[in-house]
């Protein structure tokens, strides 16, 4: 029998005719007669059963190829989002980071030194003054030095010159050196990160589908995690007394029976299907948060619960004509 069916839970009285289907009910295994709380105005819309499901479920799959080194995790073990999962073989990408940290560190040092911009710029100081005073000499005096001297003279301040702009252009160069060895390190610290499986939510380990020392590949599921931390109870309404657009973004009611008794829950009605089915009824969606109870919760996907949904009362988000949230 399921944790709705508590032998606590007490029954309203009720006249013959109301109490034949209860009866009935109560005869079937695994059936409970669930009472919905009674409407407290008008506007309240009543459903006695409402099947709680899970929001949150993933199939956690590898990211990168290699071996399975590590699974901390056993089946029933609760983990934070970001709590490790299962640790993939780094052993390359760590390397690769490593070699990309060292090219780095060599390029930003070529980067912040100026020595050559430095030198060359004086060195082509120097040429310059050498090959002004030849000038001068010859002007003063023709012929004091040869022209071929001084043509000399001259090629070798402009090639001070382009020495002075090949060292700034080689100083450019050297910062771009580093920032494509940040990259690169960047990109290893990627694989290495996704080398570490990580739960995408707050959850539950219900499945383990690897071992460690296994191959794997990307994509390949290693286990599943469902999170119960928020939970739906789905049901339906005939749409001949109720529309959509009088149920979604409503707040809701949600009372279950437990062991221990009946619990409440506030919740919303986060969905409600503008598809009529062959019955006349259309689908509509409550999410509840749940509640921790000790070192377990209090409701579980497979609980039956009654739903009292507050039609009379404002949305809690904004809605289109259809129903539907925007």
């Amino acid at each position: 029998m399921k944790r709705g069916a508590s032998q606590n839970t007490r029954l309203q009285p009720m006249s013959k005719l109301n109490a034949i289907p209860v009866v009935f009910a109560l005869l079937i295994p695994g059936v409970v007669a669930a009472q919905a709380p009674a409407p407290t105005s008008p506007g309240d819309i009543s459903v006695p059963r409402c099947l709680v499901t899970l929001i949150d479920e993933v199939n956690v799959p590898a990211q990168e190829t290699g071996v399975l080194r590590k699974i901390p995790v056993e089946r029933g073990k609760y983990v934070p989002m970001g709590g490790l999962l299962a640790q993939i073989d780094d052993s390359v990408p760590s390397k690769q980071h490593e070699i990309a940290s060292r090219k780095l560190d060599k390029a930003t040092e070529q980067a912040t030194n100026d020595v050559d911009i430095k030198y060359a710029a004086k060195a082509a100081e120097v040429s310059q003054a050498e090959y002004d005073m030849m000038r001068a000499a010859n002007e003063g005096v023709k012929g004091t030095v040869a022209p071929i001297t001084i043509r000399k003279a001259k090629l070798q301040w402009e090639k001070a010159i382009l020495q002075a702009e090949q060292a700034d252009m080689n100083f450019k160069v050297a910062g771009l050196t580093a920032k494509e060895a940040k990259a690169e390190m960047e990109a290893a610290q990627i694989v290495i990160d996704r080398c570490q499986i990580t739960s995408p939510i707050d959850g539950i380990v219900v499945q383990k589908y690897r071992h460690e020392g296994e191959w794997v590949r990307p994509g390949d599921p290693l286990m599943r995690v469902v999170g119960l931390k928020r939970l739906k109870l789905d049901g339906s309404l005939s749409s001949d007394k109720y529309s959509p657009s009088m149920v979604v973004g409503k707040p809701a009611t949600v009372v279950a029976t437990i062991p221990t008794g009946q619990v409440k829950f506030e919740g919303t009605v986060v969905f409600a299907s503008p598809e009529i089915d062959s019955n006349g009824n259309f689908d509509f969606t409550v999410e509840v948060q749940n509640r921790p109870d000790g070192d377990t919760w209090i409701l579980f996907p497979g609980d039956v619960a009654s739903v009292t949904i507050h039609a009379s009362q404002p949305s809690s988000m904004r809605t289109n004509f259809t129903g539907v949230q925007n």
